[in-house]
């Protein structure tokens, strides 16, 4: 599958939809520039949004620049810091880990769903795209995550 055969499911969050298109258009049939995308500017209207990249030559993914959003629905992220750091125990570190590591090496961004994250004592639903990034030879990611419904669950 190639970038721009990549197709969000029906259901995906107005925002994840808006991101996936300016994606798309910076894109122009290849992997964007990660220059194209400032992360402070496009917090305004994505307020989840987050670069990461690779520590060295290693697979271990860090927080390369975070937007400053009031409330992560996870660990809040801290530049320079590794992503892995900012999952809460009972969540799948590994799977997350897996889907950053497949867009970087496909070049197709992912979207996932969830619907049992644990967050101060409640239960929401979260929906994440990540999409790949240039960065002179090496790659990074961009991502953006989106709360889609908060439970009354306790």
């Amino acid at each position: 599958m190639s970038s721009d055969t990549f197709q969000l499911p029906d259901s995906a969050p107005a925002r994840i939809c808006d991101f996936h298109a300016l994606w798309l258009a910076r894109a122009s049939g290849d992997v964007p520039d990660a220059s194209d995308f400032d992360i402070e500017v496009l917090s305004v209207q994505f307020p989840l949004l987050a670069r990461i990249g690779t520590a060295g030559t290693g697979s271990e993914f860090l927080w390369r620049d975070v937007s400053k959003a009031d409330h992560w629905p996870f660990r809040t992220p801290v530049t320079g810091r590794p992503v892995a750091d900012s999952v809460p125990p009972g969540m799948s570190v590994k799977r997350a880990i897996n889907s950053f590591e497949e867009t970087l090496m496909s070049g197709v961004p992912d979207y996932f769903e969830t619907t049992s994250w644990f967050y101060g004592g409640r239960t929401s639903s979260m929906a994440r795209l990540v999409a790949p990034l240039a960065d002179g030879e090496r790659r990074e990611l961009i991502a953006l995550w989106e709360v889609v419904e908060p439970s009354d669950r306790d």
